[in-house]
């Protein structure tokens, strides 16, 4: 090969490397000062948050007492989530580590 033509290609590969290293440094510049603009105006417009509705709470939404957000084995249990869920799951967990055991 000559030495001139392993040159050119050394030197355009360069160029192209730059030219990618460049763009994608331009790229995430304008994704952070997009990230930025959008922060600032969410905190200049808030808008409205929503509050639940009442019936997609679940039933222990109108409870008082602390203790009604747990479950049998004093585990804290989200509001909205169904018992019944929780105990398959929690028997599901149970059987497979019964089942690894083996």
């Amino acid at each position: 090969m000559n030495s001139g033509s392993v040159a050119s290609l050394l030197f355009e590969a360069a160029s192209l490397m730059l030219i990618g290293m460049v763009f994608v440094f331009s790229f995430l510049g304008l994704l952070i000062v997009g990230i930025h603009l959008i922060a600032r105006f969410c905190e200049a417009f808030p808008g409205e948050t929503a509050e639940p509705s009442a019936h997609l709470k679940g039933p222990s939404a109108h409870l008082k007492e602390p203790s009604a957000n747990l479950s049998r084995n004093n585990q804290a249990v989200q509001p909205g989530i169904d018992g019944n869920v929780i105990a398959a799951i929690s028997a599901a967990i149970h059987t497979h580590r019964q089942n690894s055991k083996k």
